[in-house]
């Protein structure tokens, strides 16, 4: 599908359903964003609106339902309010995989800080280990572990925005940037139960980087490092452009 048709058609409706005056930031998110979508890949829209109210939800709903590719629609709605008074971890990662079509995400970005990203680091590690562990003692799945792969991929990108400032989108500008150890978990190399162990391996050993002594200083010197405290502007996706 053509990406950039289809989100120049949702922009129209969304300025025909609330005004133009009422959308903050109109976004892509996922694998449309960047670049990676496959044919079944969803739409990860994103909408901020200056308010989001019940009545608001219904009337995007209705828009919704009028454009092509319904089906594969998700992605997330929010009232500007509610959005600035995220969780900070979950916040950093909104910011950086969310690309603007139309307004900006600039009133967050401007507020974004080094323990941000850090705190979308630990958390991260820690629904992984946890989600990890369980499937190794109860569902014992490879379809569960390759989830937890495509998972480990967006903790990843916010480790290596910690330890460089530079924020990158696509996972084939990822893997040559990180330690053999991390493509290693990446590619999910060995039988389920290596894999895993290698995971909860990394896992637990991050946490303890995001929390213990050592680890904060390991964070205050890459965070030193890198420009403006690593509050890098994004590239626009040239897929997407």
């Amino acid at each position: 599908m053509d990406i950039a048709r289809w989100m120049a058609e949702y922009l129209d409706k969304l300025r025909e359903t609330f005004g133009a005056e009422r959308l903050v930031c109109v976004g892509l998110q996922g694998s449309q964003a960047r670049g990676e979508a496959g044919p079944e890949s969803d739409i990860d829209a994103v909408l901020i609106l200056d308010r989001a109210e019940g009545e608001d939800l219904l009337r995007y709903r209705a828009a919704l339902e009028q454009m092509p590719q319904r089906e594969k629609i998700c992605g997330f709605v929010s009232g500007r309010r509610e959005l600035a008074c995220w969780e900070r971890g979950d916040l950093f990662s909104f910011y950086y995989d969310t690309v603007p079509f139309y307004g900006s995400l600039d009133f967050i970005g401007e507020t974004l800080t080094p323990a941000d990203a850090r705190r979308a680091v630990h958390n991260g590690v820690c629904a992984l280990y946890h989600a990890c562990a369980h499937n190794l003692v109860h569902a014992h799945s490879g379809e569960v572990l390759s989830q937890l792969q495509k998972s480990l991929f967006f903790t990843l990108r916010a480790l290596h925005f910690c330890r460089t400032g530079t924020f990158l989108r696509r996972r084939g500008e990822l893997l040559p940037a990180l330690p053999e150890e991390e493509r290693a978990l990446l590619r999910g190399a060995g039988t389920l139960e290596e894999a895993s162990a290698a995971l909860l391996g990394w896992c637990g050993r991050t946490m303890a980087a995001c929390t213990g002594e050592d680890g904060a200083l390991f964070w205050e010197k890459a965070w030193k490092s890198a420009p403006e405290c690593g509050m890098i502007d994004k590239t626009l996706d040239p897929s997407v452009s």
